[in-house]
């Protein structure tokens, strides 16, 4: 019954935090697509999405989002106003993600279809989170970065995200992604994973499971 009680109490502050974002948010000064400064509201959208909560998958609805668009002539272009935390056409947020790489490294026993399983999607998705982190940047110039902000703390933190994680099937994407997924932890510490995407993908459009971008910002 306790635990039921801190989830829902989890529930309300995540939503809470999303209310207080669409009441605060002041509409832009610029446009993300031309810099122009003519601007105006059009309207909002609701979105759903699977967030971790107390350990647990939760699917939440009814998050509202203001909707900008640029009136400068040759532009008219609009785009969506996220609450933080809450990725561009993406459901299963970075948290999901991130846990979800986790386990399926972390346990010899672990599968893609026990993973989906635990964070309620499908085999396909779990396998597409794994594809995208593998394509999202090379590992070479993630840990040159490392290098150049600490070496000392990077290696640090590397070695301590790898040492929870078991060995890697011998399959040259499964060793991309954990290459990269220990590397953008380490980035991101403490923040993590779900810190360093987010500053880099910002407002962009397309960032998503469904595409192997390219990130080169996460390298500088």
């Amino acid at each position: 019954m306790e635990d039921g009680m801190s989830l829902h109490k989890e529930i309300s502050k995540f939503k809470e935090q999303w209310d207080l974002y669409w009441e605060g948010i002041e509409k832009p000064g610029q446009c993300i697509f031309c810099e122009g400064n003519r601007l105006y509201w059009n309207g909002y959208r609701e979105r759903s999405a699977s967030v971790m909560i107390e350990g647990e998958v939760v699917y939440l609805t009814d998050i509202l989002c203001k909707r900008v668009k640029c009136a400068q002539l040759g532009c008219g272009k609009s785009w969506t106003l996220r609450p933080p935390g809450i990725m561009p056409r993406r459901h299963y947020q970075l948290c999901v993600l991130a846990h979800g790489i986790t386990r399926f490294f972390a346990s010899p026993h672990e599968t893609l279809t026990s993973v989906a399983e635990d964070h309620c999607c499908s085999r396909r998705t779990v396998d597409r989170w794994l594809h995208w982190i593998a394509g999202v940047v090379e590992p070479s110039d993630l840990l040159r970065r490392l290098y150049l902000v600490s070496r000392e703390r990077a290696l640090k933190t590397i070695f301590k995200v790898r040492g929870i994680l078991r060995e890697v099937p011998d399959k040259i994407i499964y060793q991309k992604t954990v290459n990269n997924f220990c590397l953008l932890e380490s980035l991101g510490n403490p923040s993590g994973l779900g810190f360093m995407i987010e500053k880099a993908v910002a407002d962009r459009d397309r960032i998503t499971t469904y595409r192997y971008p390219f990130i080169p910002e996460l390298a500088r």
